[in-house]
């Protein structure tokens, strides 16, 4: 199996606002894997599993909040949506799937934003609007982070043959095709990734 990672950020926002709003979700909507399994969670539109506050790590710099969700943890979409619920802010849930692809989810006070995945056809044959939904919208994302279009819109694109290895930007660590590219596009949002493997601030 491989490496399974969700990261969500808060841009603007502070380390207690994000442990507040990630205990409220908690709270209100995570429930066991079991329970998950069996179709008994709180609310089944809020699909979010193992979600253990004490578990959770943070980052915040002068950009806002980075939160490194437990291990175990299940939620994408859903935690998106609930963490920006309950905080009232901007929620972008980066992640990383079975160490294959990294993609995300951004929400506002609840309300659906975007989102990014570039393997569409990764569970099966996509229709053109999961594609089209899927692509990413680096206006959007340049908005939210006060950063330029130009910085970021080169990671937005879907994965194909040709473009493995290369990178997006020629200061970048990682290319297309590697999970861990979702660092570099963390960086360039403002949230640079620990080098020390520190993670609390």
């Amino acid at each position: 199996m491989g490496l399974f990672l969700q990261v969500a950020i808060m841009p603007g926002g502070k380390k207690a606002d994000a442990k507040a709003a990630v205990e409220a979700v908690a709270e209100k909507y995570s429930c066991t894997f079991d329970a998950l399994e069996k179709g008994d969670c709180i609310d089944e539109d809020m699909i979010i599993s193992e979600l253990v506050p004490e578990e959770c790590q943070y980052m915040e710099n002068e950009n806002g909040v980075g939160i490194f969700l437990n291990d175990g943890c299940i939620g994408y979409d859903s935690l998106a949506k609930a963490i920006s619920k309950e905080s009232g802010k901007a929620c972008l849930l980066l992640y990383i799937y079975d160490g294959d692809y990294w993609g995300y989810w951004l929400y506002d006070n609840g309300e659906y934003k975007d989102q990014f995945m570039p393997m569409p056809d990764y569970f099966e044959e996509p229709s053109e609007e999961t594609i089209r939904e899927s692509m990413g919208d680096a206006d959007i994302i340049a908005k939210y982070f006060h950063v330029e279009k130009a910085a970021i819109e080169r990671y937005l694109v879907r994965w194909t043959g040709e473009l493995r290895h290369q990178k997006a930007y020629e200061e970048d660590e990682y290319g297309y095709g590697d999970d861990w590219q979702i660092t570099d596009f963390m960086g360039r949002l403002g949230y640079p990734w620990p080098d020390n493997g520190e993670i609390i601030l």
